[in-house]
């Protein structure tokens, strides 16, 4: 009986096991991928000129950005414009930190996160407001940030940015001089690959916690919110506390973005956080496909690997159009055009809208292959 019962524990385990395989198997498939990607990614540079590693780290740090304002506005339905500001905040607070008070890297990108969320708790009486007004307001904040980091000169250096920021290491240790298996010489880069694998470590961290936490009640009461506020307050739902949280929350995960992009690059300056970065982020989540945690990744890739691309295009053909060497200047009108496309054609976003043509090629009502083979 005893046996019995322990072999009926066990199938049970390793039933909830399968489906928790299955349930997260596109997260694993797309774990795996990155972790084999520095394995091929060093030949791709050297044949095509795309760096994929270093664009990786990039895509990696913008989906933390995206992901929190997926939240905000996928989720919960608050309109805003502001993620830019809080980015551009855990930036310095990372960058003063480690490089004028001495403090380590990941103490810098830990307060980042601090500061981020209680400036975010400090302007949270914006979320009074709705739809358009809560926009303009969110916009608002994002400019008064962008001139405070630009006038405060005796604290941010002004335009003159602040160089020689800390790079991002492992805690207690120095990165370099840190070898990887598949690193041959000292020209493929190790202290790049060591932070690539740095920051998908803290980005699958950050999509686990808001995949679990959409699917919660707390995730469940968003939507509701999301829906409609009465009927969300009807149905006993915190409004104004819920509202704040998932502010505070998408604020704290736009800070530790900020303090990983400043270690990373190693220099900042006002101008790489104006209103543009806040746009850049918000047709991340639009084109990503907003209420979808792999939106933020799959809008983050498309927006940061485009420009890069388009970069190396001369590089492939030889002689490239001379309107291709100032992309830099047509740049807002590309992004625009993809997300009026984007809008028009796959409304939910990139991840829905594939998702959505898959299902519909697996349909036996739509593919004639698989009709004939239901029949």
């Amino acid at each position: 009986m005893m046996a019995g019962e322990k072999g009926g524990k066990e199938a049970a385990a390793g039933s909830r096991f399968l489906a928790l395989l299955k349930r997260n198997r596109a997260l694993l498939i797309f774990f795996l991928f990155i972790l084999v990607m520095p394995l091929w990614a060093e030949n791709v540079y050297k044949t095509i000129s795309l760096d994929f590693v270093f664009i990786m780290r990039l895509v990696g740090v913008y989906t933390i950005a995206a992901v929190g304002l997926n939240l905000l506005m996928g989720y919960a339905g608050q309109v805003s414009l502001g993620q830019g500001a809080f980015f551009g905040i855990g930036a310095y607070t990372s960058a003063l930190l480690t490089l004028k008070a001495g403090f380590p890297v990941w103490v810098g990108i830990a307060l980042a996160i601090a500061v981020s969320a209680l400036f975010g708790i400090l302007v949270a009486p914006v979320l009074r407001l709705k739809g358009h007004y809560l926009a303009m307001a969110t916009l608002g904040l994002a400019i008064i940030v962008f001139v405070f980091l630009r006038e405060m000169t005796w604290l941010t250096e002004g335009n003159f940015g602040l160089s020689g920021i800390p790079s991002l290491n492992l805690p207690f240790t120095s990165i370099t001089g840190f070898d990887l298996p598949f690193i041959k010489d000292k020209a493929q880069r190790p202290e790049l690959y060591l932070q690539f694998y740095l920051i998908w470590i803290i980005v699958f961290a950050a999509l686990i916690l808001c995949s679990n936490l959409v699917r919660s009640r707390v995730g469940r009461s968003m939507r509701a919110l999301h829906q409609s506020e009465v009927a969300a307050e009807a149905m006993g739902v915190n409004v104004s506390a819920q509202k704040i949280k998932v502010f505070v929350l998408s604020a704290a995960l736009g800070g530790l973005a900020g303090g990983i992009y400043a270690n990373l690059q190693g220099y900042i300056d006002p101008n790489m956080f104006t209103i543009t970065l806040s746009i850049s982020v918000l047709t991340m989540v639009v084109i990503g496909g907003m209420e979808s945690i792999w939106g933020a990744v799959a809008g983050a890739a498309v927006i940061t690997f485009l420009p890069k691309m388009v970069e190396a295009i001369p590089k492939w053909v030889g002689d490239a159009p001379k309107w291709l060497e100032r992309y830099s200047n047509y740049e807002g009108i590309v992004f625009g055009l993809i997300l009026v496309l984007t809008m028009i054609f796959m409304p939910s976003g990139i991840t829905k809208g594939l998702s959505d043509l898959v299902r519909l090629r697996r349909s036996p009502f739509v593919n004639p292959f698989r009709r004939k083979a239901v029949e």
